[in-house]
């Protein structure tokens, strides 16, 4: 039984709404939101696999699976548990994805819909649990807050994409349930109070309403400031405690106290350092960092309290602890080489088409994540390395797809 070429850009619509609607549904729903959409994708790689794709999409296939490639030969190497190649293995089922959007792309109409549904969700839920607890959403219930708290951020962001689709396009259905996506979703991280979810989040709100500001009367700017007011007044008994708790802890480190959570991060981070320093190249290995860190602590470079700690909880010195300069670069083409081809797209583009918005939605999405992994090691969670690689799967195929079906206005 064959499934026609209409009906599969219908399905890789769908599956593409499912995934970004479902993220946050429930403390697991990452893991169902993406089963459709690569059932779909292995199902469909024998016609994928035969499309000529861009060098673009190449190349990212290839930046993402260096990821998995580095880990892989990390292991070999210095040997470890073969648990760390679980979360790397999967960019391959990113790298299917890719292919199957670049030769299917899914309407973007859909997927801003189904993002401004994913962040309205994640809002409902984070105001309910905030009104029935009184502390910080997604705190229980199988979330884990710092995850979820990242992931709705992202979700509220790519629904300003959304908003400035819908304007460009004059679309005031979508004008609307993107602006309930973005109060909703801003909402959903600020109660979740996750701070590392903060870390670039008022820059890339500012330089999108800075840099499409023509698509916004003067009207419009003032209920958007208004509206984004009225959610930080309400989360506000949630954003307080945590930002005080971030400057009494920058505080007591410069007074020689590392024990607490900034002062645990910065001795985390100190350590990673001296762990790079003393083997550059391709770093200390899983299992040999925990010796170097014993090291460290023993001639006084760092707090003991760094022992208690597996990770060093920012995605980058944990490359570079664990796989050296080569890991490092592994990561950084990880998410620059996607992101240099997008805003490559955004910069040759002479028309604002369905290609160019996927582009934007892209540069958002991979620049939201960077701003997660300063504060966390981000891809070691299945939801992040899930949420980062599929979402990138899906704006950067869908960008560099020849068989995209306009349903912009251009102007």
């Amino acid at each position: 039984m064959t499934i026609s070429t209409n009906n599969r850009y219908i399905a890789s619509s769908l599956v593409s709404g499912v995934f970004f609607s479902c993220l946050l549904l429930t403390g697991s729903s990452y893991k169902l939101a993406a089963t459709p959409l690569l059932l779909v994708a292995l199902f469909s790689l024998p016609w994928t696999i035969r499309h000529k794709n861009s060098p673009e999409v190449k190349a990212t296939i290839c930046a993402l699976l260096s990821y998995f490639v580095v880990t892989a030969l990390s292991l070999i190497i210095y040997g470890g548990d073969l648990g760390q190649l679980d979360m790397p293995t999967r960019v391959i089922f990113a790298a299917i994805i890719m292919l199957f959007i670049s030769t299917y792309p899914p309407s973007i109409k859909v997927i801003f819909y189904s993002i401004c549904l994913g962040a309205s969700i994640a809002g409902s839920l984070a105001i309910y649990d905030f009104i029935s607890s009184g502390g910080r959403a997604f705190i229980d219930n199988g979330y884990m807050v710092i995850q979820a708290g990242g992931i709705a951020s992202s979700l509220a962001l790519l629904s300003i994409v959304s908003l400035i689709y819908a304007k460009h396009t004059q679309d005031r259905a979508l004008v609307f349930v993107s602006m309930i996506g973005i109060i909703l979703g801003l909402s959903a991280t600020l109660l979740a109070g996750a701070r590392g979810a903060w870390v670039l989040l008022p820059l890339i709100i500012a330089c999108l309403f800075y840099y499409y500001r023509s698509y916004f009367s003067f009207r419009s700017k003032a209920i958007a400031v208004f509206s984004i007011a009225a959610v930080v007044v309400f989360s506000y008994p949630t954003i307080e405690p945590r930002i005080s708790s971030m400057i009494s802890d920058i505080h007591e480190y410069q007074n020689n106290d590392s024990q607490t959570s900034s002062g645990f991060r910065l001795e985390m981070w100190k350590s990673a350092t001296y762990s790079a320093l003393d083997k550059p190249i391709f770093g200390q290995g899983f299992e040999g960092v925990k010796q170097a860190k014993k090291e460290q602590v023993k001639k006084g470079l760092v707090d003991k309290s760094v022992l208690n700690y597996k990770r060093a909880h920012n995605q980058f010195f944990e490359e570079l602890q664990t796989k050296g300069l080569i890991g490092l670069a592994a990561i950084l083409a990880f998410f620059g080489v996607p992101l240099y081809f997008l805003w490559e797209k955004i910069k040759l583009s002479c028309v604002r088409d369905d290609n160019y918005f996927f582009a934007i939605a892209g540069i958002v999405h991979i620049t939201s994540v960077i701003g997660f992994s300063l504060t966390q090691h981000y891809m070691a969670h299945h939801s992040g390395v899930l949420y980062y690689t599929i979402g990138t799967a899906i704006f950067f195929g869908a960008t560099y797809s020849n068989d995209i079906k306009a349903e912009t206005t251009t102007s």
